[in-house]
């Protein structure tokens, strides 16, 4: 899907509240929002947990999954020029990264979600400063 496809809209009352939501829980769960490792390490912790419950006792990881994604993206929205908008695409809308010109999208539940999926471990403190660094530091 190009960029064309995506609207974008300011953050509304309802998408404020829930993206300070979600820092919060963050947060009050452990993790520095300003510490990719802290994000990791919560995301290993929850994944070394979830191995270890029996499948069928197993919770749905999506709360848990949404919660490190967006605590990643304020990590990177804190770092660059990026901000929070309301993102429309084919899935329906979802809190996302956007730059100054409206070009650049970034979903950050997409990755954690996409790499729990696959399995991965060990890669989310990398990824986000990979992320960082391909959006350069802010501008004065």
């Amino acid at each position: 899907m190009s960029n064309s496809d995506i609207r974008i809209q300011p953050l509304d009352r309802a998408a404020h509240r829930a993206l300070a939501g979600w820092i919060a829980d963050a947060q009050a769960a452990g993790i520095d929002i300003d510490d990719a490792s802290s994000m990791e390490k919560a995301y290993e912790d929850y994944f070394t947990s979830v191995q270890e419950t029996p499948a069928a006792e197993r919770t749905d990881p999506t709360q848990m999954l949404t919660m490190i994604g967006i605590a990643m993206g304020e990590h990177v929205q804190r770092r660059t020029d990026v901000s929070w908008r309301v993102a429309t695409d084919a899935e329906g809308p979802d809190l996302a990264l956007v730059g100054t010109d409206e070009t650049g999208v970034f979903f950050p539940v997409d990755p954690v979600a996409d790499n729990w999926n696959a399995g991965q471990r060990g890669w989310l403190a990398e990824f986000t400063e990979q992320v960082v660094a391909s959006l350069g530091a802010p501008s004065a």
